[in-house]
């Protein structure tokens, strides 16, 4: 049975406005049933954020949204949680995916993407009121200072037209140079942030976040979201006993690494969050499997009470579907 997986953050922020931020990423929209999107949405009324952040992977494949009647879906999902609070999204790897020609999904060797970008579907979810796709720019109101890191594909090494391996422990990593390229690109909006406001980064990969060098040039935001690890693939019960950074599987394909996988706070500034889809549509049959897994989702409050002066409090706990 469904259910959700919610961990709360709870910082001490004197200097900034109290609020509560609703934070998800890894939505692989395609495989979402109306049950799924509408107990989302629901979860999201209930907690009434003052903004909404979505840490990349909006979809699963850009197969999904080339059906007018599944943008039309995520489109008026999206519309609906925008009534709340402001949403807030960066791109992730599959945003940019689609079914590379000889397409099969599980672990055959023609599983795999090529990368394309599609600009008509970034448009037509930023065109959504209140709704920010953040490709490398920001988002700023009284309260909030949201910046949306744009990883390209050739960050991922996910070049499946020359894969040499393609199946499931083909080698894979992330380039650091790419990645320091862009910073250096966007110090306007990385540096000399408002002080009083409560600043935000949104990135996919948590991948080289704490790289001492990479934290020395986002060491102004309070906040570091990202997604892309799913949290390992380590099923429920198994994840209230192994503790630690390591999970079963990464992204890319990496066994028992320990690239900042599970889901948690790391240096009390970047939050790896859980998936909303664990186990996403490529892998065929596997799929079966996300029944098992909860949707994970995070709060993350500010607050000027002292008590939590010491350390941020945090707390995890199962939700009962509705």
């Amino acid at each position: 049975m469904k259910s959700f997986y919610h961990t709360r953050y709870r910082f001490y922020k004197p200097d900034q406005k109290e609020h509560t931020i609703f934070a998800i990423s890894d939505i692989h929209f395609s495989d979402l049933t109306e049950d799924n999107l509408e107990q989302i949405a629901q979860k999201i009324e209930h907690v009434k954020p003052k903004i909404i952040t979505i840490s990349g992977d909006l979809i699963d494949s850009l197969e999904s949204v080339d059906e007018p009647h599944e943008i039309a879906r995520l489109k008026a999902w999206v519309t609906r949680i925008a009534k709340v609070a402001p949403v807030c999204l960066c791109l992730g790897n599959h945003d940019f995916y689609r079914q590379k020609e000889g397409f099969k999904s599980g672990l055959s060797k023609n599983r795999g993407y090529v990368a394309e970008r599609n600009d008509k579907f970034i448009k037509a979810i930023s065109e959504i009121d209140n709704v920010h796709y953040l490709d490398d720019a920001c988002f700023e109101n009284d309260e909030f200072y949201v910046f949306g890191l744009t990883l390209p594909p050739t960050y991922y090494h996910f070049d499946y037209v020359t894969e040499k391996q393609g199946g499931i422990f083909h080698p894979g990593s992330e380039d650091i140079n790419i990645l320091f390229e862009k910073l250096d690109d966007l110090t306007e909006f990385t540096q000399k942030l408002p002080k009083k406001k409560t600043k935000i980064l949104l990135v996919h990969s948590p991948v080289h976040m704490l790289n001492e060098a990479v934290k020395e040039k986002l060491k102004e935001f309070d906040f570091i979201f990202a997604g892309h690890m799913h949290n390992g693939v380590v099923p429920p019960l198994l994840n209230e006993i192994w503790r630690g950074k390591s999970g079963i599987i990464t992204p890319s394909k990496h066994i028992f690494t320990n690239h900042n996988t599970r889901t948690g706070l790391y240096d009390n500034q970047l939050i790896v969050l859980g998936a909303v889809t664990t186990v996403q549509k490529g892998a065929g049959a596997l799929r079966a499997l996300n029944r098992a897994f909860p949707v994970n989702y995070a709060t993350v409050e500010t607050t000027k009470n002292e008590t939590y002066s010491r350390k941020p409090d945090i707390h995890k706990k199962y939700e009962k579907w509705y």
